[in-house]
């Protein structure tokens, strides 16, 4: 058996809930009665709407831009709408309401004079306070309607209610309305005083422009002029086309030298009769043609004649003459090819060479204009610029002229649209009376279990079965319900004195809750060793006056109504009361035994009432009872008892804390049983008995709940079973 203590669970909470329910009744029916009369005397307010719906953007109506861009971002969509928001519940916005409306002059908007607070009055008493200027009533009036004003964002939509509360449902929809009128005039207002001032920073910067434009042009004319600047584009200048050509002609003659010089070349390296001209020369051609007759001649009129015949050597002289006349016209034809190939190339190298003079000269001149036309462009770029600046800024007057023509068309060209105006509300909007009666019954619920949870806390004194498990970790044999109201009414009727104490309760009235509760003891005690069930048991509490006494009296009382035979000892020799309960004579008992004034303790008992039970009372008060208890003569009483033919021997016990004899007894019995009486026990004295008990080596095997209020805790079963058992057989 574990007797180690547990931490409390859900289950433990629900039972502080129920033990202390009247607590929480009370408080929820306190907040839910404060609740109802608040309710009923407040002063019903009326709230009215106006749905509005707020674009990013103006309307399109003449299709040119805007003073400032749209930036489509996530953050810049949220911070556009919230500056809406608290642009429609600003100090300027009100105001315009307050004058539009007069409610300076309403009385729920007047400035009043109320009476000084005890702090105002204390402070004016010191020197030196400064007087409290009287509070402008435009501005104590914007208050106030901003007091009243509501501002809620419809989600996922671009629309938002502007809602106003007052006790005057026309007052309340006459309100809201103005509010949303007050901030569309307000948002085009500002538009128009932005496009105002646009428009004249627009003239006056066309103004500048202008006149700057006209300088830089004086200046760049005058430059030109004095530069002999036609023009500084490359494509449109006149020298650097004129050098582009002289480049591209001596590039040109270059090619023709080349070609020229290597003709001339080709010519005195060429034998005379091998050049084109030579052999293309009807002179050469007829004269070779002659010769090859002579010699044609000659060689047919050799094969006749001899070389020494006139006709031979006439024939030979003129084929000579042809032959040297052939040779001598190809020489001066080849003389005059050289000299003409010479004459061409030189005359190319006399053109190549002017024409790279002229290119010098023409690269200089446009390195200079090269150079003064860099500050030539520089002023056409500063021209062209500030034109187009110009050009920018004019059209975007003109757009501004325009935009502002559009004042006449007021809230049409607004970005801000009333979707649905406010109308006088029919029902109050507050108090809401269902509400705030959940909401009592909220708030009293948690006031109730908070109390109950608190109650609880500074209650240090054992409540329920659930808290002995969780404390020290034994078992709950039984739970004696509070004995009275749960007596049967023929027991109250006949035998009053006997219905209010719970001594014996089991043998007087066995349809008790109570009566049932023993029998349940008896069945925990017979089934907690199976086969051998303890024979020697020891009842004790932990403080006196816990039970313990009816605990053990009622216990004897269920096993000998079990068919056993049951003796009770009166073990509680300081303040014994078995003697005056069961009305025997307490005059010779346990303390004459252990005193050694008698030898045989079964002739001490003595018969009660109750069939099968004997009572062994304590006997005159010994001066030192924990000597008595503590010796051998005590320790085999028990066994002697047993041996007599008693089935069970039942002690009672003193209390646990307040003397060591229960650590004594506890030492000879087989079962020892600590009663702790419900709403008196201390959790801690419980804690330290059974640590006592432990400490010996004696551990109790299990903890009897007496006094329960069974109805108040969930227990009220007990009656139910008290009632069957009233109709069958014990056993």
């Amino acid at each position: 058996m574990d007797a180690t203590p547990r931490s409390r669970d859900l289950l433990d909470y629900w039972g502080v809930l129920k033990r202390r329910r009247g607590v929480i009744y009370l408080c929820v029916a306190s907040v839910l009665l404060a609740t109802l009369i608040g309710s009923f005397l407040v002063t019903p307010l009326y709230r009215s709407t106006v749905t509005a719906q707020i674009e990013r953007q103006n309307p399109d109506i003449l299709n040119v831009r805007e003073l400032a861009s749209t930036d489509y971002s996530w953050a810049a969509y949220a911070d556009f709408y919230q500056t809406q928001y608290k642009i429609l519940s600003s100090d300027a916005v009100a105001r315009k309401t307050v004058d539009r409306l007069g409610l300076v002059s309403h009385p729920r908007f007047a400035t009043g004079e109320s009476t000084p607070s005890l702090y105002a009055r204390l402070r004016a008493l010191f020197p030196g306070t400064v007087a409290k200027v009287p509070a402008d009533p435009v501005e104590v009036a914007a208050t106030k309607l901003l007091a009243g004003l509501e501002i809620a964002p419809v989600r996922n939509s671009h629309l938002v209610r502007v809602s106003w509360v007052s006790p005057d449902p026309a007052l309340a929809a006459e309100i809201a309305n103005s509010v949303v009128d007050a901030y569309i005039n307000f948002s085009l207002e500002a538009g128009y005083k932005t496009s105002d001032q646009a428009s004249e920073f627009l003239v006056d910067q066309v103004a500048g422009l202008k006149r700057e434009i006209s300088q830089l042009e004086t200046k760049l004319q005058g430059y030109g002029e004095s530069k002999r600047i036609v023009s500084a584009d490359d494509e449109g200048n006149i020298t650097m086309k004129a050098l582009s050509d002289i480049a591209a002609k001596r590039t040109q003659a270059r090619t023709v030298l080349a070609a020229k010089e290597a003709a001339y070349h080709a010519a005195v390296a060429t034998p005379a009769a091998a050049l084109p001209e030579v052999q293309r020369s009807e002179l050469i051609s007829r004269l070779k043609q002659e010769y090859a007759t002579y010699e044609a001649e000659y060689s047919e009129k050799a094969k006749l004649f001899k070389d020494e015949w006139p006709g031979m050597q006439q024939l030979r002289s003129k084929m000579e003459q042809a032959k040297e006349r052939l040779d001598v016209e190809i020489e001066e034809i080849g003389k005059n090819v050289r000299l003409a190939a010479e004459s061409e190339y030189r005359q190319a190298a006399l053109e190549v060479r002017g024409l790279s003079t002229l290119l010098d000269d023409q690269q200089g001149a446009a390195q200079t204009l090269k150079r003064d036309a860099v500050e030539f462009k520089n002023l056409q770029t500063d021209v062209q610029k500030r034109r187009e600046t110009l050009n920018a800024l004019m059209t975007r007057q003109n757009e501004m002229a325009l935009t502002t023509r559009l004042k006449d068309l007021d809230a049409t060209s607004s970005n801000i649209r009333v979707v649905d105006r406010a109308r006088p509300a029919t029902a109050p909007f507050r108090p809401s009376k269902k509400l705030n009666l959940a909401l009592g019954l909220l708030v009293g619920l948690g006031l109730g279990i908070a109390a109950a949870l608190f109650l609880d806390s500074i209650d240090n004194t054992i409540a329920s079965p659930a808290e002995i498990d969780r404390l020290v970790g034994l078992p709950v044999l039984a739970v004696v319900p509070h004995h009275g109201s749960a007596s049967s009414r023929s027991v109250r009727r006949q035998e009053p004195a006997l219905a209010e104490t719970v001594d014996l309760v089991a043998h007087r009235d066995r349809s008790a809750s109570a009566s049932e509760a023993y029998r349940e003891l008896r069945t925990a005690i017979l089934l907690s060793n199976p086969g051998h069930p303890p024979r020697q048991i020891m009842v004790t509490s932990a403080l006196p006056e816990d039970g313990k006494s009816s605990t053990a009296m009622n216990l004897a009382v269920v096993l000998a109504q079990a068919g056993r035979r049951v003796l009770l000892v009166d073990a509680d020799l300081r303040r014994p009361r078995l003697h005056k309960v069961f009305g025997v004579d307490g005059a010779r008992g346990l303390s004459v035994y252990l005193s050694g004034l008698e030898s045989d303790p079964l002739a001490l008992a003595q018969r009660t009432a109750v069939e099968g039970l004997d009572v062994l009372v304590s006997g005159p008060v010994p001066p030192d009872p924990s000597e008595l208890l503590d010796s051998t003569t005590f320790a085999t009483m028990g066994p002697r008892f047993l041996a007599g033919g008693y089935d069970h021997v039942v002690y009672d016990s003193p209390p646990a804390l307040a003397v060591a004899d229960p650590v004594i007894v506890s030492s000879v019995v087989e079962a020892t049983i600590i009663v702790a009486r419900a709403g008196r026990t201390a959790r801690e004295s419980l804690q330290r008995a059974v640590a006592k008990f432990v400490q010996a080596g004696t551990r109790p095997i299990g903890i009897v709940l007496n006094d329960l209020d069974a109805g108040r805790h969930g227990y009220g079963t007990y009656g139910y079973y008290g009632r069957a058992e009233n109709r069958t057989a014990v056993g």
